[in-house]
Order: C-alpha cells, then sequence, then structure tokens
C-alpha cells in the first residue's frame, strides 16, 4: 500500500497509509472504533477503490485484474460470519462453488470444523437455519472460515473475527489461525480493536488512529 487514502464523499477516512506485506507474513491492525481498520479492508478487497495512492501486489496495480481474479485469492472472515439456510457442506461451498465434497472436507479439517459437523445429525449434509442459529458462535466462525479457505486463497484478511465470541472460543479460534499460517504459508492481515489479541496471531503490529498507520513494531515491542 502506497500513500493510500479514500474519502466517503467529502469525508476523509484513510489519509497517506502506507504497508507492505511480503508473502508468509501475519500483519495486525489494532485501532479503537472509526480508525480505518474496516475502511482498509474494503480497499485491499476492491469493495471500493483508492481516492488516493495505489495498492499493489507483487508489483501490479490490483485495478488492473479483474475483480473475480483478484478476489479468488482472498480469503475473508469477518466479525459476524453469514451462514445462509442450506447445508454444511453448501455453506462451505460457497467459497469455491462447484467445490467437490473432498475439497470441502479439506477445507473444514483445516478450520478445525470436521469433528463438530461430523457429530452434527446428518454430518455435512446436516441443515442449517438462517444465520446459523442452531451453532454456537465458535461453530459458525469455523465455517466461515472454512468457507474462506475453500478456494485456496494466497491472502487472508480477517476483521474482527474473534470479537463476539467469549474467551475460551476465542483462543480456540486465535490457534486454528496460527496453525493455518504454520501449516499453509498463508499471507495473513488479522484486524481487531483487541492489542493482545493481535498479538497472538501476528508477526507485526500496526496502529491505526484517525485513519493513519501510526505505527508499525514487532508485537513483542508494544
Amino acid at each position: 500500500l502506497s500513500n493510500v487514502g479514500f474519502r466517503y464523499g467529502s469525508r476523509t477516512v484513510l489519509r497517506n497509509v502506507n504497508l507492505s506485506i511480503g508473502a508468509g507474513e501475519m500483519i495486525g491492525l489494532v485501532g479503537h472504533s472509526g480508525s480505518g481498520k474496516s475502511s482498509l479492508v474494503n480497499m485491499i478487497c476492491r469493495f471500493y477503490d483508492v481516492t488516493e495512492g495505489g495498492i499493489k501486489v507483487d508489483g501490479v496495480d490490483i485495478r488492473s485484474y479483474s475483480l473475480a481474479s483478484f478476489r479468488r485469492n482472498i480469503g475473508l472472515v469477518l466479525q459476524e460470519p453469514f451462514l445462509f439456510f442450506g447445508t454444511i457442506a453448501e455453506n462451505i461451498a460457497y467459497g469455491k462453488p462447484g467445490a467437490t465434497r473432498s475439497e470441502i472436507v479439506a477445507a473444514a479439517r483445516a478450520a478445525r470444523a470436521h469433528e463438530f459437523i461430523l457429530r452434527l445429525p446428518q454430518g455435512y449434509d446436516s441443515l442449517v437455519g438462517e444465520r446459523g442459529q442452531a451453532l454456537s458462535g465458535g461453530e459458525r466462525q469455523r465455517i466461515s472460515i472454512a468457507r474462506a479457505l475453500a478456494s485456496q486463497p494466497e491472502f487472508l484478511v480477517c476483521d474482527e473475527p474473534t470479537s463476539a465470541l467469549d474467551v475460551s472460543v476465542q483462543a480456540q479460534v486465535l490457534n486454528i489461525m496460527k496453525d493455518l499460517q504454520r501449516e499453509r504459508g498463508l499471507t495473513y492481515l488479522f484486524i481487531s480493536h483487541n492489542l493482545a489479541v493481535v498479538r497472538h496471531v501476528s508477526d507485526q503490529v500496526g496502529v491505526m488512529y484517525l485513519g493513519r498507520l501510526v505505527e508499525l513494531a514487532d508485537k513483542h515491542s508494544l
């Protein structure tokens, strides 16, 4: 990210953000609500395009790629995992339309969801109610992670993925993230308002404040 800026109409929400993420790195961003963390996610995923500066992947401006080909390489895990009415398998395969059952199971195993799915009455063919009401918060989030992994992304963006979970489940999800990075070498951007959470899963931690990246340091120095 080079001198990235963004405005919603006349309101500036990002200012001169510079950040370089190497392959296989885990970068955490922390900051209060309104600091620009989620706006940065919108830029990186191209839900919006920057109004100043630019974002490049391997030296190529991301606006040069088609949206479909670019987003195919990005997995996204959000604070509130959305599950639609359908089977567990269909919810996971939403991340890769046409995914085979073996690919669905592989994604679920990586997200540490396989075991609890097998305990459901119909396993992967168990129906999930609207928004996954029959599942716990941790189970819904693990299915969300499996969905993000189904497309085998190169880059995983996690926007407050544990803030709605209790402490014990939060720890489980964070350990899953660390295991995934070690096993798959994924590149991560992990965003949270909680410094302790970000330090747990990141190599470096950036601090966002009023739309700026004001500090980037090794997690042990914060």
